[in-house]
Parts: C-alpha cells; sequence; structure tokens
C-alpha cells in the first residue's frame, strides 16, 4: 500500500464510515488502486472477512465502474445476473458501487451492500456516495500516487516537470518545422499571439513567485467537487440510447427461429416500442404480439399503456408477410438498467428454442442492457464534462466579456477545422473542451488589475504568460492529463520559441496546435482584441507567415483550404 494512503487510513476509515450514516448501509468496502491495474482493500465494515482482498479489471464491479464512469445499484441476486456471485459471496442482495475518479482516471471504488430495514437502494443514495468518493479522492488531490503523476505550478524556483515528462498525443505526420527566431511578447491581454513582423527581443524571463496562486489553485480543486455534483443516471432514455437498442435487436433477429425482436420503455420518450421483424408484419400479428407483452406487464403488477411503435424490417420487405399464427413462442424479459423502470426485452419465435438457443437469447439480453447503460453514460458523462467546464469558467469569465466572448469565438472556430481534419467525434469533443479552457488560467492572474490594459511592464507580461501552466493545474484534476497538457502547450511554438517549456515540432499535441491557430485568428479579427482588427484574408496571410515556425506548417495549409471553403 503506497504510504500516501497508509498515512491517510484513519481519516480515509472516519470517511467510509458515513456511508452508514448518509446511506444506511450495513456494509462498505474501500478498493483503491495500486498503480498496477489492481484494487487493494483499504479499510471496509461490516463484511466479517467476506470482502475480497484484491480486485483487478475482470471484477464485474470493477468493470461497470470502469465503463460507465458512474455510480450504480443492483437491488436483488437475479436483478443482474453479473453481480449475483458477488452478491451471494457476501450474503448480501442489495449493491450500490460507487468508482473514485482523480485526474480523468478511476482510482478506486466503494462497495456498499444491504441498506438498514431491508431498503432498497435508490437513485438519491448515488449523490451521497459520490460525495463520499470525492472527500476520499481530495485527500490525494495533490499527491503522487495511484501511478499518476502532479502538474504542479511554477511557484518554486524548480522548474515543472510534467509538461515535459508525459508523452504528447499522438498525431499525424506533418511538415518539419523550419527554426525561426524567437517572437516579441505580444500585450498579455491578448489571447493569442501573432507571427513576429519587426525585430525579435529577448522574452521576459518567467517568473519564479506567484503571490497566493498556488493557494487559489489548491482551492479551485478542493472546490470542483461541490461546484460540479457528478452527474447521476437520468431516469429516462433518449433517442441515442433507442439506437443503442436497435443496434442489439438487428443481433437478435439472427437467432435461429426468431422473427421479431422488439425493445418496449413504459414511460419512456412517452411510450416507445423498438420493433425489428425479418419481414412486414400483419395488423393482427402486430396486435397479438402486444397482446403478449402487455399480459406480461398485468402478470408482474404493472400497468401496461399502449406503445408507439417503430418498425424496421432489416432484412427488406419482399418476404411473405408474418401471421399470428407464426407466433409460437414468444418470450419478455425485463431490461435491468440502474433505476430505470418500464423496460423489456420480447422475443418471439416461429418454432420452439432450444436450450442452446435460449442461453444466446440470454446472452444478448445481457448484451442489451450493457449497450444501453454504456449509451446512457457517454451522454451523462458528456454532459458533465460541459458543466464542469462552465464551473471552472465562471463566475469570473462573465466580468471579462470580451475574454469570454473569444473563448466562445475559439471553440467555434476550432470545433469547425476538427471536423475539416476529419477527426474523430472524440477528438472533436476534446478540440472543443480545450478551446473553451485554454485561457481559465487567466481568472487567477490578476487579470482584473491588467484587462484592457495595452502597455503592460515586462513583469506584468511574465504574469500573463503563466497562464498555461496556471490553467492545465486547474484543468487536470477534473478533465486529467492529456486536456491538461494540451492547454499548457497552446502557446509553444514549432520552432521552440514558445512557451512555458519551448517544446518544438510534434512535441506539442496536436490538440494544442490546432487550438493555438484558431486563438491567433480570432484575435486578428476581432473587434474586441488587443490589436485593430485584421480582415480574414489579411488574417490568414499572417498565419501563413508563421506556417513552419510559430504554427504547424501543414495545419495552416488545411486551416486556409477551410477558409477558401467557407
Amino acid at each position: 500500500m503506497h504510504p500516501e494512503v497508509e498515512e491517510q487510513k484513519q481519516k480515509i476509515k472516519e470517511i467510509l464510515y458515513d456511508c452508514a450514516v448518509e446511506i444506511r448501509a450495513t456494509k462498505a468496502a474501500l478498493y483503491l488502486s495500486d498503480g498496477s491495474g489492481r484494487y487493494e482493500l483499504v479499510t471496509e465494515y461490516g463484511f466479517r472477512s467476506t470482502a475480497r482482498a484484491t480486485l483487478d479489471n475482470n471484477d464485474p464491479i470493477v468493470d461497470r465502474c470502469g465503463r460507465g464512469r458512474n455510480a450504480f445499484f443492483v437491488n436483488g441476486l437475479t436483478a443482474e445476473p453479473r453481480f449475483s456471485e458477488r452478491l451471494y459471496e457476501a450474503a448480501s442482495d442489495r449493491l450500490l458501487a460507487v468508482p473514485i475518479y482523480s485526474r480523468g482516471q478511476l482510482v478506486g471504488l466503494i462497495d456498499m451492500r444491504d441498506k438498514q430495514a431491508k431498503a432498497p437502494f435508490e437513485q438519491t443514495d448515488i449523490p451521497k456516495g459520490q460525495g463520499i468518493a470525492a472527500r476520499i479522492a481530495d485527500l490525494f488531490s495533490n499527491k503522487n500516487v495511484f501511478g499518476q503523476r502532479f502538474i504542479t505550478l511554477s511557484d518554486t524556483n524548480e522548474p515543472s516537470p510534467a509538461a515535459t515528462e508525459q508523452a504528447p498525443m499522438a498525431a499525424p505526420a506533418l511538415a518539419p518545422a523550419s527554426p525561426a527566431p524567437t517572437p516579441t511578447p505580444r500585450p498579455a491581454a491578448a489571447p493569442a499571439e501573432a507571427p513576429p513582423l519587426r525585430a525579435p527581443e529577448p522574452a521576459p524571463a518567467r517568473r519564479t513567485e506567484l503571490p497566493e496562486v498556488a493557494k487559489l489553485v489548491l482551492q479551485a480543486r478542493q472546490s470542483v467537487s461541490q461546484r460540479v455534483n457528478i452527474a447521476a443516471l437520468p431516469d429516462t432514455l433518449t433517442d441515442v440510447d433507442l439506437a443503442a437498442a436497435r443496434d442489439v435487436l438487428r443481433i437478435v433477429l439472427l437467432l435461429p427461429g426468431v422473427v421479431i425482436a422488439s425493445f418496449s420503455a413504459f414511460g419512456h420518450l412517452g411510450g416507445v416500442m423498438e420493433v425489428v421483424s425479418k419481414a412486414p408484419l400483419t395488423d393482427e400479428a402486430m396486435r397479438v404480439f402486444e397482446a403478449k407483452l402487455n399480459i406480461w406487464m398485468k402478470k408482474r403488477g404493472e400497468s401496461a399503456s399502449s406503445l408507439r411503435s417503430n418498425m424496421q424490417t432489416p432484412f427488406g420487405t419482399n418476404g411473405q408477410p408474418i401471421r399470428p399464427d407464426q407466433l409460437v413462442k414468444v418470450l419478455t424479459a425485463p431490461v435491468v438498467v440502474g433505476s430505470l423502470a418500464g423496460l423489456a426485452l420480447t422475443v418471439a419465435f416461429e418454432t420452439a428454442p432450444d436450450r442452446q438457443t435460449h442461453e444466446m437469447l440470454a446472452a444478448f439480453h445481457a448484451q442489451l442492457q450493457i449497450a444501453i447503460a454504456q449509451s446512457i453514460s457517454r451522454s451523462a458523462v458528456g454532459s458533465l464534462r460541459w458543466r464542469a467546464a462552465g464551473k471552472l469558467l465562471e463566475p469570473d469569465f462573465s466580468h471579462y466579456p470580451e475574454l469570454r466572448n473569444h473563448c466562445a469565438e475559439v471553440t467555434s472556430r476550432a470545433e469547425d477545422f476538427a471536423k475539416f481534419l476529419a477527426l474523430s467525434a472524440a477528438e472533436v469533443e476534446n478540440v472543443r473542451l480545450v478551446a473553451t479552457l485554454h485561457d481559465v488560467g487567466m481568472r487567477l492572474l490578476d487579470y482584473e488589475r491588467l484587462y484592457r490594459k495595452y502597455d503592460l511592464a515586462p513583469e506584468e507580461v511574465a504574469i500573463l504568460r503563466e497562464h498555461p501552466t496556471v490553467g492545465a493545474a486547474i484543468v487536470e484534476p477534473v478533465f486529467g492529463r492529456e486536456l491538461a497538457r494540451a492547454v499548457l502547450c497552446h502557446h509553444e511554438r514549432m520552432d521552440g520559441g514558445g512557451y512555458p517549456h519551448q517544446l518544438h515540432g510534434d512535441d506539442i499535441p496536436l490538440l494544442s496546435r490546432i487550438v493555438q491557430i484558431c486563438d491567433a485568428f480570432e484575435a486578428m479579427v476581432s473587434t474586441d482584441s488587443y490589436q485593430p482588427p485584421q480582415s480574414r484574408d489579411a488574417a490568414i496571410s499572417t498565419l501563413a507567415l508563421g506556417a513552419g515556425t510559430q504554427f504547424d506548417r501543414e495545419l495552416v495549409q488545411r486551416f486556409q483550404e477551410l477558409m477558401r471553403s467557407r
């Protein structure tokens, strides 16, 4: 166990006991990463030696926490078969698991069992559990544990190692950069710098002291979990979630004897049923199919309301229509995803299924639950990331409309550019986040006094040149290393004359190079900038002058293509 964890063990125990106080869980176990892919039992109560000493990524609880990034609960031994063994071995039938994330990585989890008075776990227990997990994560927010490196500020005389030791983001093969002299530092109020148009002057030395900045950043880190409530799973489905269900239904249709497969969502999106069939259905066959589902619902004591049906025939519509007498066997099973209610999988066979088909159907049923849970989690995480970005920017950015508008324009331009470069959807989303947060470090650097000031003294320039480092320190615990590094490097230059670490060429992350071009372009064309606005053509020409020295040569060429196409 890491020495830092041992030192905090008593405090960890005190926090874990809040699972009994706030959630009324009769058992709770805390597992933390050892940095090698395993999770060690740090402390527990109530398990009476039934808690496992270590877990790995193959454990179903760890796997679910890592895939969904959200807390989840299971009520009943048979509710979700993949967790049945873990429930049985601890003589429990209710489970609430809460992941612990630090700097964008899963570093542990809390395993809770059996609320008092045999009460089931509920959606209201999830934010309570997440609050407890956040308090445990805060104990190690500025420690080098769990195999992570902590981005430090340049508030001492020692250089920050984080940016130079982390591997850069993979980038496409681009034209090699040609060396050029270091540019004159522009007025620091500007969000981006233009290529040098006059003789260079020595850049001011980096500041070695940042009064109160380290303290302010630490406060910002500690308050993130309080300012941004981790999103619980939504209480209803979306069209995106239904699309994930349709993908699984098409596969179910390939099982021997299956003629119809449907996913029903009562009370979601107004009540909807996604149906796939091997051939068109007669009206009477559809009525029989729906009647079978309604009978199953009534047997469970649930109201069977009307559903809006969305029909698909993946194999075409040329076959003979399916008749009621072909529905020899109709099977329905509940689909359990978190606390969502009213979900069901219904499958109709034209011949009685054998045991092997039953087993295959059970596997697809489990896959359907996983697909929907992952779809919901992706949406929840995406929403959370943007809520977190907004909390990191506000309320400070609302006081500086030019800076706020600049970040919005850079975000829009960078998203357009990333799509033009045919980056993946995940990469486009990361570009948007980096563009939104690239100047977040300004909020802690006396920006209110320097805002709108044009003739800055060298020491004031030096202050604002710290904003990439401060911004990366703010971004890292919330969004992880990759995005923090991209924020850190958005003022580096291809010729090594940038800051804060004078990186060269492809050592600068691709995300940073994309945002840097959009940042400079928007600063040049904006009417709110520190300099007189340029026309679009003039700004593009200025970018071309800096291609290979300040900016990535190939990316500048692609940006020119984008602007011509618009």
